[in-house]
């Protein structure tokens, strides 16, 4: 066994990053070096170590053509000292051996160049911003994936496919996603969201759904120094709660949840407080003509300082982390995973959380570099720059890959989307499909059927 650097010649040429040479700094044989080291792993002289492969992983989920055939295809077109395509099984086999830890420390390292790239120029108060939420990814029905995952329940039976449940921590305004858990679909969102409480830095300020605003999720991150800003639970009564507090001023009060006994033996953790203050805050808009009422809470008690205004408008970016996980799902399609193993699965969400975090490393630069605001750049507009300026950048000589990757990030800074608060868009389709019925039976035993 050998570790990275004992590799021939051959085999440095071969592991440059051409299919994603736009990224090749983002990307590079020295930061995968390192996390290798780190974890101890070791490996054999191969056509495909780790730097090859993680970053044809990485490509395959830019890429529309998201089959290995492709990215295969494309890594022995942009590299002369490769003789023929590697096989596909020869692919999967390296992307098995890498180290599942690996995944994590890559995006360690990108979340921390996001953060370093934006600075303070994000915070709130002086405070970080992080958004909280989950969804779901569908598979291949392999009796693997179905027994690690499970099915969907809706309102029509079980889904066809395995559903994974997977919840997402990112931060606000960088919009890197900072952590993930994915797990059986059974699985609560609230325990995947617990088990990431590690990653939220004391001081900073978490921005999630109603369904993390339980008693338990507020005052344990009470005592870690993190505030919440989320709405009111469906299930308590604000009119009740405001009878039992006090106004703090204008549509906002300072009320108390208190903990029932049976949700203390539940939690069994003497560290509970017995009542918990809470600052209820009541707002009131107009959407399509109709008068709407949201009540948020937090436990950002100092009127003064974190004014109901602010906290209103803070709580609008928590749509942030829908619009990062529409990217991750639809335009990195990850929506529906190929993979057929539990592991390759696990690897190629990871894979699309990597590679979200590099575009938007991406989108940053030239953000910075035009002064352009980075949230109108165009997140699907700089994968296709990316892709594009990837060729020119891998031919262009050492002296000229500067000037080239500059032209780069201007180009994707002159990718804008409008600014549209309030958008609303209705979920239907109106192109229509073809009209085809549901397979609901294995596919062999339908053609037996046919």
């Amino acid at each position: 066994m050998n570790g990275i650097d004992s590799h021939p010649k051959w085999h440095q040429n071969f592991s440059r990053p051409d299919q994603v040479a736009a990224l090749a700094d983002l990307l590079s044989d020295a930061d995968i070096k390192a996390i290798c080291r780190q974890l101890g792993h070791p490996w054999r002289r191969r056509i495909l170590p780790p730097g090859t492969t993680v970053r044809s992983m990485v490509y395959r989920r830019l890429h529309p053509d998201k089959s290995i055939l492709a990215a295969l295809a494309d890594m022995t077109a942009a590299n002369e000292h490769l003789p023929r395509t590697p096989a596909d099984s020869s692919w999967c086999e390296a992307r098995s051996r890498l180290p599942e830890a690996l995944w994590a420390h890559l995006i360690a390292r990108s979340t921390q160049r996001l953060q370093t790239l934006a600075g303070e120029s994000y915070l709130y108060q002086g405070r970080e911003l992080y958004l909280a939420d989950g969804s779901t990814v569908s598979m291949p029905d392999t009796p693997e994936l179905a027994e690690v995952f499970g099915y969907a329940d809706t309102k029509h039976g079980l889904s066809r496919f395995p559903v994974a449940r997977v919840t997402f921590l990112t931060h606000a305004g960088t919009e890197a996603v900072v952590d993930h858990r994915m797990d059986h679909y059974r699985t609560c969102e609230d325990a995947q969201f617990q088990s990431m409480w590690d990653r939220l830095p004391a001081g900073c300020i978490c921005i999630c759904d109603r369904r993390f605003s339980s008693f338990y999720n507020l005052a344990k991150l009470a005592q870690r120094a993190v505030d919440v800003l989320c709405p009111l639970h469906q299930r308590r009564d604000p009119h009740k709660l405001i009878a039992g507090g006090q106004p703090l001023g204008t549509n906002q009060w300072l009320v108390w949840f208190e903990l029932a006994a049976q949700l203390r033996r539940r939690y069994d953790d003497p560290s509970l407080p017995q009542r918990l203050p809470i600052r209820l805050i009541r707002v009131r808009f107009l959407r399509n003509g109709k008068r709407k009422q949201l009540w948020l809470v937090t436990t950002l008690l100092a009127a003064e300082r974190y004014r109901r205004g602010t906290l209103v408008d803070l709580y609008r970016r928590r749509w942030g982390i829908e619009t990062r996980i529409g990217s991750l799902k639809t335009t990195l399609e990850m929506n529906v995973l190929p993979s057929k193993t539990a592991r390759g699965v696990r690897y190629d969400v990871a894979a699309t959380i990597l590679a979200h975090n590099l575009v938007w490393t991406l989108i940053h630069q030239a953000a910075a570099m035009t002064d352009t605001p980075a949230e109108r750049i165009s997140f699907s507009g700089t994968i296709k720059m990316a892709l594009a300026f990837s060729l020119p950048l891998r031919q262009a000589p050492a002296e000229q890959r500067a000037a080239t990757y500059a032209r780069m990030l201007a180009n994707i800074a002159r990718q804008t989307n409008r600014h549209r608060p309030g958008r609303i868009e209705p979920r239907l389709i109106k192109r229509q499909t073809k009209r085809y019925g549901f397979l609901k039976i294995p596919r062999a035993q339908a053609r037996l059927l046919a």
